[in-house]
């Protein structure tokens, strides 16, 4: 069997917000939710909205201070939309820190700088009746358009979240796949504890995989060097979602002694990402310990 179909209600966390989509209660709302987290760092993150307007979901899409100085991610589907609020500082550093990685070793391989280019809080609309943005996404050049907020879907895509977010971001991946027809060939899902920080790389099974997928299949596609992604496009029915590495790292509070990074390294296939082959001089992503410990050295 496939995945089950996700909507935008599945696997929200206890305390979400229902609201009306007048942008007073909006801003209102994601205000409490921005100042819970001034001071924690778990908690409920999202607004459900209803009775969506057109002229609302262009405002939304189009106007980053819609929310009055709140950062955010918007979805839709028909008249119902969801919000993710974005907490400051963690989210954002380990979102950039990941990009930054991934940017700077392309850019490594003598890829030009303007085909290496991370479109932030671009909306990828399916039709007219739902559209969807990222905490960050690549394109590659193959689907680099101009104004590059045309672009196709990107084959890479990172979801940042709390960790009572998870089943949520999961939801969200699957989303990701399901809409792009497999598209998107990668999605990162990022969740933030107190002291721990998981990566997740998620990817789509190959059409020939056993349905339901099986841990004995699982393990054999995680074994493969380097464990590529189908490369073809996939009907959202036919899919089958997966988590192919999970990198945790984890806060140290010895003194002196380093943070524990754990599942490293994490390798997302040049093929995939750059929707063609390696030439010379260009390879995999990889991102290894200490890569990763950077990232620690900043978050804790």
């Amino acid at each position: 069997m496939s995945d089950p179909a996700p909507t935008l209600m599945s696997d929200l966390p206890e305390g979400h917000v229902v609201s009306f989509s007048r942008l007073r209660t909006l801003r209102q709302e994601a205000r409490r939710i921005a100042e819970w987290f001034e001071e924690h760092t778990d908690g409920n993150q999202w607004i459900v909205v209803l009775g969506l307007s057109t002229p609302i979901i262009e405002t939304l899409t189009t106007d980053r201070d819609a929310l009055n100085g709140v950062t955010y991610r918007f979805q839709w589907e028909g008249t119902t939309g969801l919000i993710k609020v974005v907490p400051k500082g963690q989210h954002e550093i380990v979102t950039s820190q990941i990009v930054a990685v991934v940017r700077d070793e392309l850019r490594a391989m003598g890829l030009p700088r303007k085909e290496v280019i991370w479109v932030r809080s671009t909306t990828y609309r399916s039709g007219t009746s739902k559209g969807k943005e990222a905490d960050d996404a690549y394109p590659p050049p193959s689907r680099h358009a101009r104004p590059i907020e045309n672009a196709g879907y990107p084959s890479l895509v990172i979801e940042t979240g709390v960790s009572e977010s998870l089943g949520r971001l999961r939801q969200n991946a699957r989303k990701w796949f399901a809409d792009s027809e497999g598209d998107v060939r990668i999605v990162i899902l990022i969740h933030v504890k107190d002291n721990i920080v998981s990566f997740g790389q998620w990817q789509l099974a190959p059409s020939t995989a056993p349905r339901p997928l099986t841990k004995r299949y699982i393990e054999t596609l995680c074994a493969q060097t380097p464990n590529i992604p189908p490369l073809t496009g996939q009907p959202a029915q036919l899919q089958q979602v997966y988590c192919a590495n999970q990198v945790d790292i984890i806060r140290n509070f010895v003194a002196g002694m380093p943070n524990v990074i754990d599942g490293s390294p994490m390798v997302l296939p040049f093929i995939a990402i750059q929707d063609r082959p390696p030439g010379p001089g260009e390879g995999d992503i990889v991102i290894g310990p200490q890569e990763f410990e950077e990232i620690a050295d900043l978050l804790f």
